[in-house]
């Protein structure tokens, strides 16, 4: 492109954005504002009346042992007596060990003394027995001796030479004799029984050592009890010295938390703050009605300055639906807390995902959980697992172009559920292996409740508020649809003019943020109107003499302008999308019908421009400014490369051979660009400088491969057919 034209271009450009900016400059209307702080108001006002009907302060009828549904504070600080602390300190000082009071029994020393030296002589008669018997019979013989001898032990001590027996039963005397020296209590028998073993210090084997251990362990008793009059006398004076203790609770401290078990303490602390009367809390209330008031300027604040598209149409009562039901389902929903994670909340998201925008549904994922929170009680938990799962739901099911997507995007949601739950149990403290499957059976729920509300509601919600949905549009592309069947059928040129378009429309319109699919759809229908006269029209003219070449200018203008008007009815007709009309009606804008404009003037006739301009609007969206770009430039470009326009010749490669390139496509595309700016067609739609150049580069780069120098392939010379003795075969032929 050579730099004139591209200073051209830049001006027509340049005029665009200033044009846009001017109107930006008009300020907004007071409708607009209206609009929305009517929009406001209701919301305020419904989600307030809700609030004051389901009013409930944090007064409760709670028992020790309960669980309690929401968290309380502490309304201000206070220091008072408590009774049940005290209580407890001194049942602690009371059940104190240190106060019990044994007295001790010496008679029971010498008479497990002389157990154990009864039992050793048993023992000793057994061993030097007058009848040999068998070592078996003589270990029985033995552990009837001693109770609890095990099996080896008494083979061991069968087996011992007198010397070593002498040694083992010296010195399970002396353990025994040491033992119950001590004063032991029946509860540490056990202990001492153990640790006779380390008591051993005698200079012996270690297997000796053991066996004179085991022998005096089943001897070892408690040699002391407990004196029960003066141990009581102890434990009540111990009791009775303890102070009243004294309790302070400063104002904003969490008396109670949602979901923990409500202790003694917990009643003492909220009778004294008088929060179990059943009384309402005027305070709480009207702090509630703030923090609503608060969330909902925020969130028309949003849609007044980032979502323009929304107030002058149906869609900005959508958004408010889809947040106004949920808060009020919630509030009920959340009086059960066990049920908590199980809201399905996402839904809401999803469906301003799936209707609107990716962009607008996570905004107004945050205002949505801002007021479930509140209405929950003030709830940190459900704000947060209602935004998460939200936002989940909406990037997995944001263009939904397959039913399977509702499924994935259920399954993310029950995910983001799971992870939030188990986060704030975490926090909590309270997680457990048994509380984890309440957790997953509710994020289960969640993402199927959420996932089958938005399936059944979002085809009905779109209809209703002039919504079409991409699960909609891709029923519309189908080459069955009634209108493009005919079209294909009865057109076949504008039918093949439509897919080039579609092409062109879907990759710019990608390229700036816009909605392809829509683009490729809407391009199939936006000159449907031509099948009532397609001969009108010189794509579907082919081996046709030019019906135009017999009718005045003005006539023709009329029949080309029609095609707008026919599209429209024949689209309504069949009930396509309003979204789709809009485009068969903006496609051209107010455009001039150059050719049978120049065509009057050359006749010299009286000419008024109005009569030859389609009857508009202008484009009113990116989709259709786009659309409007690439169906003039298609028809330009294609009509450039039937008349051999499109190539120059030039010397370059190697060998200096000819090559063609399309050196003029650019220049097609540039003025059909810059001759819809500086004509004012793009001045009411969103499209900015930066955008437009994306548009532009979009379409050089499908034109250059749709339209790109083919190579001309050389004539094969057949020499003449020598005579042969037999016909060739068919194979030999083809």
């Amino acid at each position: 492109m050579n730099n004139s034209s591209h200073h051209e271009l830049s001006t027509g450009f340049g005029r665009a954005n200033w044009l846009l900016r001017r109107a930006g400059r008009r300020g907004p209307s007071l409708w607009r504002i209206s609009r929305f702080v009517l929009f406001g108001l209701i919301i305020y006002l419904v989600l307030g009346l809700v609030l004051y009907v389901t009013w409930q302060s944090d007064s409760l009828n709670l028992q020790a042992g309960g669980i309690a549904d929401r968290t309380i504070k502490a309304p201000h600080t206070a220091t008072f007596v408590s009774d049940v602390t005290t209580q407890e300190r001194r049942q602690e000082a009371y059940d104190d060990s240190r106060n019990i009071v044994l007295k001790s029994d010496p008679s029971i020393a010498t008479t497990q003394m002389t157990a154990l030296r009864s039992a050793l002589n048993n023992i000793d008669a057994i061993r030097s027995g007058a009848t040999p018997t068998a070592s078996a019979n003589r270990a029985d013989q033995i552990r009837s001796a001693v109770e609890g001898l095990s099996i080896e032990n008494a083979v061991a001590i069968s087996d011992l030479s007198s010397a070593a027996w002498s040694r083992v039963t010296s010195e399970a005397t002396r353990l025994l004799a040491v033992a119950m020296g001590d004063q032991i209590s029946p509860e540490d028998v056990a202990s001492v029984k153990e640790g006779l073993l380390e008591r051993s210090n005698t200079p012996m084997v270690l297997s000796e050592r053991t066996l004179a251990v085991a022998l005096a362990q089943p001897f070892v008793q408690a040699n002391v009890e407990v004196d029960a009059e003066q141990t009581k006398a102890a434990r009540e004076a111990a009791a009775a010295a303890v102070e009243p203790v004294m309790v302070t609770v400063q104002e904003g401290q969490v008396i109670v938390r949602d979901g923990d078990v409500v202790t003694k303490s917990d009643i003492e602390k909220l009778d004294y703050f008088q929060l179990l009367t059943p009384s309402h809390n005027w305070q709480q209330f009207i702090g509630m009605l703030g923090l609503l008031g608060f969330v909902t300027l925020g969130l028309v604040f949003y849609l007044y300055k980032f979502a323009h598209g929304l107030w002058q149409s149906r869609q900005l009562l959508l958004v408010g639906l889809v947040i106004v039901v949920p808060v009020i389902a919630g509030r009920f929903w959340f009086l059960n807390t066990d049920l908590r994670f199980m809201f399905p909340a996402a839904a809401a998201v999803m469906l301003l995902s799936v209707l609107l925008d990716f962009q607008i549904a996570v905004v107004c994922a945050g205002f949505l959980a801002l007021f479930l929170g509140i209405v929950g009680g003030i709830a940190f938990d459900v704000t947060f697992f209602a935004f998460l799962s939200g936002v989940a739901g909406a990037a997995v099911i944001w263009r939904a172009e397959r039913t399977m997507t509702f499924l994935w995007s259920g399954f993310a949601v029950s995910l983001a559920t799971l992870l939030s739950a188990v986060l704030f149990s975490l926090v909590h403290g309270s997680f457990s292996v048994m509380g984890s499957g309440s957790i997953l059976y509710s994020a289960i729920a969640n993402g199927g409740m959420s996932a089958s509300l938005t399936f059944l509601t979002f085809s009905v919600l779109g209809r209703i508020f002039g919504i079409t949905t991409h699960l909609q549009l891709l029923e519309l592309a189908h080459p069955n649809q009634p209108l493009l069947y005919r079209l294909a059928r009865e057109a076949p040129g504008t039918y093949h003019h439509s897919i080039m378009v579609s092409n062109l429309a879907e990759s710019a319109v990608e390229s700036v943020g816009g909605d392809p699919l829509f683009a490729r759809v809407a391009v199939l229908y936006h000159d449907v109107g031509k099948v009532l006269r397609p001969s009108f029209f010189v794509e579907n003219q082919a081996n046709r003499a030019n019906v135009h070449d017999a009718l005045d200018p003005r006539t023709s203008a009329r029949i080309i302008q029609e095609h707008v008007v026919d599209g429209v009815r024949l689209a309504r007709k069949a009930h396509l999308p309003q979204s789709i009309i809009d485009i068969i009606q903006q496609h051209h804008g107010t455009t001039l019908i150059k050719y049978f404009y120049t065509e009057a003037l050359n006749n010299g006739e009286d000419v008024d421009e109005a009569e030859f301009r389609y009857p508009g609007p202008k484009p009113q969206t990116k989709e259709a400014g786009v659309i409007m770009l690439a169906d003039g430039v298609e028809a330009a470009v294609r009509a450039a490369s039937q008349s051999g326009k499109l190539y120059e010749e030039s010397t370059e490669g190697q060998n200096g051979q000819n090559v063609r390139r399309a050196a003029k496509l650019q220049q097609v595309v540039d003025g059909v660009i810059k001759a819809r700016l500086d004509d004012g067609q793009l001045d009411e739609c969103d499209l900015t400088l930066k955008q437009i150049e994306q548009i532009r580069r979009s379409f050089i780069k499908i034109l250059e491969g749709i339209y790109h120098p083919r190579v001309e392939y050389p004539e094969l010379k057949v020499p003449l057919a020598k005579p042969q003795a037999s016909a060739p075969s068919p194979i030999e032929v083809s």
